[in-house]
This record gives C-alpha cells, sequence and structure tokens, in this order.
C-alpha cells in the first residue's frame, strides 16, 4: 500500500538499499519518475508490487542472468517437439527473471502443453546468485552506472499496474492493454488489413493476342494495387507459359518488374536521399548526360522485388513474382514497451520501413547499457501475428517451397502457398484473374475478385521513356588504345575493354556469343560508382555486341538477381534489395533490337546457403526461398538460324563450378561458370564458326571451343583474369592433345 507522498524518493532509497553501492539515477530519471508517482498518486493506484521481487526481476533480465535456464527449456521443449512462438519465448524469460513458478504453471495449461516434466527444467538463478552476479558487474564493468541506470529504470516501470503506467507514458487516458488495439485508437488506418495481399493471375490469352494491349492492362492493375494496397504488405503476380509467346513470358517479366519498382516520382527530402551526389557520380562516368533531362533529384519507387519462383519440368514452366510494398511513413510510432510518444526516428534498415528509438529514460526495455529501445511498426505487427495459431504455416508447405525453382504446381497450389506465406487470417486478399472461381474463403482470409480491366493509354512507352532510363541509356565514345592479342589454339585472346575491343571488330562477323558479365558491385573486380554505371556500359557494350553478329545468331547471357544496392535511392545498407538485372537486361537488349528467344533456367539445386532459414519461425512474412537458379537468356539477332531451333526455353539442372577446395581457389578465378553453359550453343555450331565471350574471365568458353574445334574470341579488361585465361587454354590443350 502506497501511503507516503515522497513516494519517488522512497522507490530510490527502496532500489539504492537493494544496490549495495552509493549511487543515484541520472536527472532525466528523476525527473521522470517524480512525474510518474505524482500520477499514480492522483490516480490512487495503491496497488505496488514488492520492491525486491521487481530489483531482482530487472537485473536478471538486463544481466540475462537466465540465459542458460531458458536455453535449457527450449531444448526440453524441442525434444518433445513443441515450437513456442515468439511472445510465449518472452513470456518464459518473464517469469523465470521473476522466479514465479506458479505462474509458469498456468502457462504450461494455458497453452495446452500437458508434459508435466517442464517444470522439473524450470530452474531460475536463486536470489543470492543474482546478488552475486550484480556484485561481479558492478567490479569488472567499468561501464557499470549505465547498466545500474538500465536497471534502475525497468524496476521503477514494474512496480506499478501497467496499464496505468502506460497510460502516464502515453498521455492517453485508460490506454487500451493491448498495443495494436493502441495503436488503432491512434491512427485509425495502421493496422488495416482490407487490402492485405493482391495476387495477379495473368491470363496467357492477354499477352499472346496484343503484347502491348495486354501488358498496359497488366502495368495499370500493377498501378492500381499499389495505390490501395495497404502498406508493408505483398504482391503476388502469375505469369503462365506462354506456348505460341515463349519471349514474351519473359518481356512480360521484364517490363512487369521494372514498372512495378520505378512507376512513381517523388521528391524525397530526407536527407538519405542524396541525389547529389548520385548525379554527380553518374554524370562523371557519363559525360553525354545532360543533367535536366535525367531529373536527379526525382526518385522513381515503387515496390520491391522480393523472389522469383520458377514452377515447372523441362520446356514448360511458369514464373511467381513477389514484390512487398513500403511506402515512406513518417508517423510517430510510440514504444511498444511503455508507450512513450518521447520516441525519435532511429533509421531506415529497410528503405521505407522507419526504425524508432525510445528516449523515456524509464522505458523498462532500455538495453543493458542504457540505450532506448529500437523498433519498426512492420516488424512488430509481423512478431504479434505470431500469436494466432491459425497463422501456423504447414510444414509440408515451407518444405515444397524452400526453394525458388520447383517442380510443376497447379494453380491452386500457387495461390494457396502465396496466402499462407504472405498474409494472415483474418485478411481481406483481391485476386485479379479471368477464371471463374467462386471460393470466397480461403485458408481463413476473404477473396474479393476482380477482373482485369482495359486501359486505352499507353503506360508502357510513357514509362520506358521517362528520365530513369535517359540516366543510363547514352551512346559511348571509345577510347581503344593498343589491342593486346594472344592466340591459343584456335582462340583469339584480347586483352582490355570489351567495348573498345568490339569496335574494332566487323559488322556481321559473328556466329554466336555466349557470357556471364560481371555482375554489379558483386566482386572487388567488378565495381560501379551506381546501377546507371553499370547498364550504362552493359547498354553500349550489347550495342557493339548486336552489331558484330551475324543474321540468325545466337546469344546465351547468364546474369543472377542477387543482393546489393543500386545506390540511386541510398548509399548505405538501407538501399540493399534484391536486384532486378535480368529485368534490367531484357529491357536493353529488346530497346538494342535483339529478338527475345526465351530463358534458360539454369537450376543449381540444393545450393549451400541460409537465405531460407527462418529460425523455426513457421508464420507468414518470414519465408525466403533459397535463390537456387540464374538465367540463361537466349536472344538472337533476327529470325534465328535453324541449327539452332532446338535452344529453347527450358529448366537445365547444371551442377556449379566447385572452386573451393579446403579453403583454396583452384581455379583462380571468382566466379567460373561451367562449360555446360558454353556448350548449350557450341555443340550446334559448325567448324568453320566463330564464337566470341566478351568477358572471358577463366576462359571457359575458349576451353570448350577448342575441344570442339571452333574457333573462339575471348576479351578480358582484369589482366589477372588475362593471364589465367591463357594459361588454362594452353593447360587444356596440352592436357587433352586436341
Amino acid at each position: 500500500m502506497i501511503n507516503n507522498v515522497c513516494l519517488d524518493e522512497k522507490i530510490t532509497n527502496e532500489f539504492k538499499v537493494l544496490l549495495g553501492i552509493n549511487w543515484d539515477p541520472n536527472t532525466d530519471q528523476k525527473k521522470i519518475l517524480k512525474e510518474l508517482s505524482a500520477y499514480i498518486l492522483q490516480e490512487k493506484c495503491t496497488n505496488i508490487r514488492p520492491f525486491k521481487e521487481a530489483f531482482l526481476e530487472s537485473v536478471n533480465r538486463k544481466l540475462e542472468l537466465n540465459a542458460f535456464a531458458f536455453q535449457k527449456i527450449l531444448n526440453y521443449a524441442f525434444q518433445n517437439h513443441i515450437k513456442f512462438n515468439y511472445y510465449q519465448k518472452l513470456k518464459i524469460r518473464e517469469l523465470l527473471d521473476f522466479g514465479n513458478i506458479n505462474e509458469f504453471n498456468k502457462f504450461l495449461i494455458q497453452n495446452k502443453i500437458d508434459n508435466l516434466s517442464f517444470k522439473d527444467y524450470f530452474e531460475p538463478l536463486s536470489e543470492e546468485e543474482t546478488f552475486i552476479q550484480l556484485k561481479k558487474m558492478i567490479v569488472s564493468d567499468k561501464n557499470y552506472k549505465n547498466i545500474i541506470d538500465s536497471i534502475f529504470s525497468r524496476y521503477c516501470f514494474n512496480l506499478f499496474d501497467q496499464t496505468v503506467t502506460k497510460s502516464f507514458f502515453s498521455r492517453c487516458e485508460n490506454a487500451p492493454k493491448d498495443y495494436f488495439d493502441f495503436l488503432t485508437n491512434k491512427y485509425v488506418d495502421i493496422c488495416m488489413r482490407n487490402h492485405a495481399m493482391a495476387f495477379v493471375d495473368i491470363p496467357s490469352f492477354l499477352i499472346e493476342q496484343n503484347y502491348v494491349q495486354g501488358c498496359n492492362t497488366v502495368l495499370n492493375t500493377i498501378k492500381n494495387i499499389y495505390d490501395s494496397l495497404n502498406n508493408h504488405c505483398i504482391m503476388v503476380v502469375y505469369v503462365p507459359f506462354l506456348k505460341n509467346a515463349r519471349g514474351n513470358q519473359w518481356k512480360l517479366y521484364s517490363d512487369v518488374i521494372l514498372f512495378a519498382e520505378k512507376h512513381t516520382k517523388e521528391r524525397i527530402d530526407k536527407t538519405y536521399f542524396q541525389w547529389k551526389k548520385i548525379g554527380d557520380v553518374t554524370k562523371k562516368y557519363i559525360e553525354s548526360i545532360t543533367p535536366y533531362n535525367a531529373e536527379f533529384d526525382i526518385a522513381f519507387q515503387g515496390f520491391t522485388f522480393k523472389d522469383c519462383f520458377i514452377t515447372g519440368e523441362n520446356y514448360e514452366y511458369d514464373l511467381i513474382l513477389v514484390f512487398e510494398k513500403n511506402k515512406r511513413d513518417e508517423r510517430i510510432i510510440n514504444c511498444p514497451a511503455c508507450y512513450s510518444e518521447n520516441v525519435q526516428g532511429n533509421s531506415y534498415p529497410i528503405l521505407n520501413v522507419k526504425s524508432w528509438e525510445c528516449k523515456n529514460p524509464l522505458c523498462p526495455d532500455r538495453s543493458k547499457y542504457n540505450r532506448g529501445k529500437r523498433y519498426s511498426f512492420v516488424s512488430l505487427f509481423r512478431q504479434n501475428q505470431m500469436l494466432e495459431d491459425k497463422n501456423k504455416i504447414p510444414e509440408q508447405s515451407i518444405t515444397k517451397w524452400h526453394l525458388d525453382c520447383v517442380n510443376k504446381r497447379s494453380k491452386k497450389e500457387i495461390l494457396e502457398m502465396a496466402i499462407r506465406h504472405y498474409s494472415c487470417v483474418g485478411d481481406t486478399i483481391d485476386i485479379y484473374t479471368e477464371d471463374a472461381i467462386i471460393e470466397k474463403k480461403i485458408e481463413n482470409r476473404t477473396i474479393h475478385y476482380h477482373k482485369f480491366e482495359p486501359i486505352n493509354n499507353d503506360i508502357l512507352y510513357s514509362f520506358k521513356n521517362s528520365s530513369y532510363f535517359y540516366r543510363y541509356l547514352q551512346d559511348k565514345l571509345s577510347n581503344c588504345n593498343d589491342i593486346q592479342k594472344s592466340v591459343v589454339g584456335k582462340a583469339e585472346l584480347y586483352f582490355g575493354d570489351s567495348y573498345d575491343i568490339l569496335k574494332t571488330f566487323k559488322s556481321e562477323s559473328i556466329d554466336g556469343i555466349v557470357t556471364s558479365p560481371p555482375y554489379y558491385n558483386a566482386k572487388t573486380y567488378s565495381q560501379w560508382g551506381n546501377i546507371y554505371c553499370y547498364l550504362y556500359d552493359m547498354y553500349n557494350i550489347s550495342k557493339e555486341i548486336y552489331r558484330v553478329m551475324k543474321n540468325g545468331a545466337t546469344y546465351l547471357f547468364n546474369i543472377f538477381d542477387y543482393f546489393d544496392n543500386e545506390n540511386n535511392i541510398s548509399l548505405s545498407a538501407m538501399g540493399n534489395k534484391r536486384m532486378i538485372l535480368g529485368a534490367y537486361m531484357l529491357d536493353i537488349f529488346e530497346r538494342i533490337g535483339f529478338d527475345i528467344v526465351g530463358n534458360i533456367i539454369w537450376n543449381k539445386g540444393e545450393i549451400q546457403g541460409n537465405r531460407s532459414f527462418n529460425q523455426g519461425n513457421l508464420t507468414p512474412y518470414y519465408q525466403a526461398p533459397l535463390n537456387c537458379w540464374e538465367h540463361i537468356l537466349i536472344l538472337s539477332k533476327g529470325n534465328i538460324d535453324k541449327k539452332y531451333s532446338k535452344i529453347i526455353s527450358q529448366i537445365k539442372s547444371i551442377r556449379p563450378v566447385v572452386k573451393m577446395i579446403k579453403g583454396k581457389n583452384i581455379i583462380g578465378h571468382d566466379a567460373p561458370y561451367p562449360l555446360d553453359i558454353p556448350e548449350i550453343l557450341i555443340k550446334y555450331m559448325n567448324k568453320n564458326d566463330t564464337i566470341l565471350d566478351p568477358f572471358i574471365g577463366s576462359g571457359t568458353t575458349s576451353i570448350l571451343a577448342n575441344r570442339y574445334g571452333i574457333k573462339s574470341i575471348g576479351i578480358e579488361k582484369n589482366h589477372n583474369y588475362y593471364n589465367l585465361c591463357k594459361e588454362r587454354v594452353l593447360k587444356d590443350i596440352n592436357t587433352k592433345k586436341f
């Protein structure tokens, strides 16, 4: 019972007695505690937790003294095939820190955990040991004052009924107990789920009948979805196999991704958008740019491309594109621990997803060294969805979709996966389709169906002629110096820049091309100031490749949509995202005049990686497939030569090159590709044909061409790799004795 009007002094004095050393709270803590104490007395909140109990819990939590005991419970749960969600784990930690076995038993019953042996694994640190560890910390940690301040904050907060305490810090009378009810009262729309996912089921006929008209219809649908979709939600686009227009499947892939990501124009007034620096870097590299036409002060944004699933077998496959909407929202999000609005915008860990830092001196969740709690609305919301058992995704679904290249799945299976993995129970989902689907409820979600609405405007043309593309679609001047050339067998190997060397070649002199260019900023030897500089080089080299190709020649282009920063919005890690190199290059190739024949999916299978690792979380938004495939784009100049007619879209399983053995690179190149890739083309070539690899790297293309007795031309600008290439080609000749 509270009967002392100097409540703040009593709270502090009791803490100091328990602490056992000379210490005083900092000025900010004293000020807020005095205000909180006055509020408690005014509200006549007579119940207060025992001082010692609150003190011990705070010490245990901040020093993480029950970490071992917590892990023992989790290990026992794992052995008994029990998985606790995020909030259940938090509750277990809290009960350990309070040492409350009775509440732990209630927790087991409430969560229908019948195995009462769990009680034997509830072994919190004793009161005596807690005090011993506290004294050790004070003696050994030079920052002990900050740690004690943090302990004091939690201690003060936990002394009182949290509903009352949160009402005080939020300045909201009778603040709701549930944090998301509290936020909804503050911002009506923030937790709305009336358009929580969109599924775009593109019908084949829409694209096959008239590509431009059909594509415009799809892009207009995507634009409308972006405007209506709830923030931080997912759009899934199903691109079907097009039997009569295989190349159009990948044209549509490119147009959809580019438009979805870049269709909105906005002047961003945030310091992270360093448009002047971005513009300067670009203009220095691409001298022909007119700054006025480039509009560097404009940011082109939209959805964020997340993943592309390939589903199919052999020569027929569908595409499933996954996008996320993250539109900047600068509204203040109160701290989830104390409900305080005394917060500051901390950073953007993901582009347009703002995080916050609590500045309340008495927040219970201040870090060990007394830093404010950091959080974002989207992470809090998704963690909260773990509490709903119906959100749990069947493990067989996660297993079935853990790779982004899978066997043929029916449209029903695809839709079920999208709903389970990218939405929550109770959500309303918009499905755009021409199929006669009548289900109004799927997986406990409400479904609204929409037809595609034709559009008369050519938004594709307008988009592709925007200033975004102007920034890199610029002609380059050649600065060709003396050419260094070596001949090894039937291989001509050139040292220098591909663009400069290709400029010296005769037009229509090459029968086939196969290459894997340097991926933008993926390796130390392939660095550009931003994506515009990279695409500028790729555009100009591709124009020269087109010029030197004979009519009917085929070009195989291998590239991967890995993760990096385009450096055209943010130059920090917040700009890291799934790259869209395949989409960019398809657009460039089409502008130059290449015919897009299709795409060979290089399926690498169960490769090493941890991107699909979800920490045992079986709820929506936390499932990310392991990226196991790469593009091998099939391009031609004019009608493809009959000898290459069998090179069409397919899924092809090819094992990656094993280059690292016992920590040593046995190839000598960071990114070699297997002989199987150039062989797709070379095996159809004639003895008097010439094959070109403008980024020869470790010499793979020339090695295989020599084996087939075909002339090859390779170009490499890295001197070390140029020498490596010559050595490997010569060694292969001597070994094979052609």
